[in-house]
């Protein structure tokens, strides 16, 4: 497998009105190969911003490997269009919102773990936060062109959205990161009192 391979194979899926649907199909094709996918995608570090994260681009598809490093927590933010993700190595979680009348509003989490795969509609915001000591990396496709789209990401305090701008993205990474958890979800977690052992009876 090549990274043309992998190209070619996005483009003819997004090609048509069910275009995530079929390329969620196309990528679950490769889950069984993910070794042949990392490898064919080596070449690309994935961190540095989509800049350098993308390997294929047109108005309509951009295709990107993503490398989080450990300890990172996005901002929220969304793509500008449909998206849809298979994880290649680590481990990551997804918290998932829906913009509100007036705000964000939190929908559901998925973790994911190397093989599964994620797809989001394109009015869909998340944040990204890896899980574990090992970054997470990701194949990334996206329905529109990732670096010309709109694009709009939030401030995790006060959950302004702002026009994601790349300076500014990483500003408000710094401030989720250093947060206990993502807007809008619980900032502890949740931990089970151990039981009281009864005292010895002398």
């Amino acid at each position: 497998m090549r990274a043309w391979d992998i190209v070619s194979a996005l483009k003819q899926a997004s090609d048509g009105p069910h275009a995530l649907q079929n390329v969620r199909h196309v990528l679950n094709g490769w889950r069984g190969c993910l070794g042949e996918v990392a490898t064919a995608l080596a070449y690309i570090p994935g961190t540095g911003g989509n800049a350098n994260q993308v390997f294929y681009r047109t108005p309509e598809l951009s295709v990107l490997k993503v490398r989080f490093p450990a300890g990172r927590r996005t901002p929220p933010h969304d793509h500008g269009s449909w998206a849809a993700i298979l994880t290649l190595s680590g481990s990551e979680k997804n918290t998932i919102y829906r913009r509100g009348s007036d705000s964000l509003e939190y929908a559901n989490e998925a973790v994911l773990t190397p093989g599964a795969i994620l797809t989001m509609p394109a009015e869909a915001v998340h944040v990204v936060e890896t899980l574990g000591g090992e970054p997470a990396t990701g194949l990334h496709v996206y329905g529109g062109d990732v670096l010309g789209v709109e694009r709009s990401m939030w401030d995790p305090d006060t959950l302004e959205e702002h026009p994601l701008t790349w300076d500014h993205y990483e500003i408000l990474a710094r401030k989720t990161s250093a947060t206990s958890a993502a807007p809008l979800t619980p900032r502890a977690p949740i931990r089970v009192p151990k039981r009281k052992e009864n005292p010895a009876h002398g």
